[in-house]
């Protein structure tokens, strides 16, 4: 059937999270989550032909080892085996964990002498074990990985502790070790976000999260070595201004989406590299909803021929100028569609968009050390909308705060191939000494 054009030749086109910033979940049914723009190879999906395979590899840690022998008597001659000459002509593993998975309970008394003079002489507690019953640094570290990174809501945590280690801990326990590990985790916060002042290139994000039923924001500021998170209770400049001084904003290149509070003055962003994933994705809306105007294919084939350019190594100065005056060529056509309403179409707008950021679509044809995209500060984000999905909100402020905190942590540990619940368990650990 075919579908019915507006005043002016325009079509009528849903926004999904293939031709916009709508996220996937607010994509209308029958509509696909994800739909790449790469074109057709012909080739079948999955692993090519002479594609080298991988397997699960045997352990050299082995626990113990069982040997199987053959039946003592020969089924040939009937002639008695000599086992002494036996030797291993295929070995196999069986990887399992050990039952019970039990923890371990430490009596801590403090003992009390009674002096000749009459005096009581008392020993004293570590100043770590200050409550009559309390959790070590291995349950903190995994309290936090399971509820930080895996996603795991305190009621299914708590029942997860009770079910395979026989612990009785109640969701305020789990809230309590979450404000601890925050904590303990203040000097490697602090840490994190120096990695990210202090490098040449950052991304920087936002998304709405839920905080007790109220629209709070989760910001990224993420490089190569480290992401930062942060919460706050806006979207605006104020909260990039309260976590990085002017020097350190103005200090490198942002990688962003187009949100006015990176361009402002008084943050001091001086460079900036946008967003083509961005781009590409609000053009393919316009050329759905304005297919009469071929500006939007064009736009789409030079960004693409710019971010070939880049996967070719083909970079430099030369090039960079040569895809700037073809954008300047493209933002001087004139528009096919005229105005609505006496407004502007937002065809128009999105050129407008691009012609007031024009100096920074093609940053990363210059530095090898820009990246095209922001995708790695949207990844930074989206763990977080995923906890949501599962347990529907942050509770309280403090929630959300933690969350920003151990995230950071356990998104840099990963970042630099470290195993993130041992890194947690070692602030905790030290923290506890």
């Amino acid at each position: 059937m075919p579908c019915c054009r507006t005043r002016g030749g325009r079509k009528p086109v849903i926004k999904t999270s293939t031709n916009s910033s709508v996220p996937p979940s607010g994509n209308p049914i029958g509509i696909r989550h994800t739909q790449s723009r790469r074109k057709p190879s012909g080739r079948k999906s999955g692993g090519q032909k002479g594609h080298s395979g991988s397997t699960l590899l045997q352990s050299e840690n082995v626990t113990e080892t069982q040997q199987w022998y053959p039946v003592p008597v020969c089924p040939e001659c009937e002639k008695p085996l000599e086992m002494d000459s036996a030797i291993v002509c295929a070995t196999r593993q069986v990887v399992d964990i050990p039952l019970p998975v039990a923890a371990t309970v430490v009596n801590h008394m403090t003992m009390q002498v009674k002096c000749s003079c009459g005096h009581c002489c008392k020993g004293q507690f570590p100043e770590e074990v200050n409550a009559p019953v309390s959790f070590g640094p291995n349950i903190m570290a995994m309290t936090s990985y399971l509820s930080t990174y895996q996603n795991v809501p305190f009621k299914r945590l708590t029942h997860l502790y009770e079910t395979i280690f026989g612990l009785h801990i109640s969701e305020g326990s789990v809230s309590n070790m979450l404000n601890a590990m925050r904590k303990f985790s203040k000097t490697p916060y602090e840490m994190i976000r120096q990695k990210v002042a202090g490098g040449k290139v950052a991304g920087a994000d936002e998304t709405g999260i839920n905080v007790n039923g109220k629209n709070n924001w989760l910001w990224a500021f993420q490089n190569t070595v480290a992401t930062f998170l942060a919460f706050g209770s806006s979207r605006s400049h104020h909260v990039i201004n309260k976590h990085f001084t002017r020097e350190e904003r103005g200090n490198k290149v942002w990688v962003t989406d187009r949100l006015p509070a990176y361009f402002m003055g008084e943050v001091g962003m001086e460079d900036h590299q946008i967003c083509i994933a961005h781009l590409l994705r609000n053009l393919t809306y316009t050329m759905q909803a304005f297919p009469d105007d071929p500006w939007s294919l064009d736009m789409l084939d030079l960004l693409r021929d710019s971010v070939h350019h880049r996967n070719e190594n083909d970079i430099g100065e030369a090039v960079r100028k040569d895809m700037e005056e073809r954008l300047d060529k493209l933002l001087e056509r004139p528009p096919v569609y005229t105005k609505e309403e006496g407004g502007n179409t937002e065809l128009d707008k999105l050129k407008k968009g691009i012609a007031k950021h024009r100096d920074y679509i093609f940053t990363f044809l210059a530095n090898p050390a820009v990246p095209p995209t922001n995708n790695d500060s949207e990844k930074a984000l989206r763990p977080a909308k995923t906890k949501l999905k599962v347990s529907g909100c942050f509770r309280s402020e403090e929630g959300a705060g933690n969350y920003a905190t151990v995230a950071s942590v356990i998104q840099t540990a990963v970042k630099n191939g470290q195993n993130p619940y041992e890194v947690l368990r070692v602030i905790a650990s030290l923290a506890k000494a």
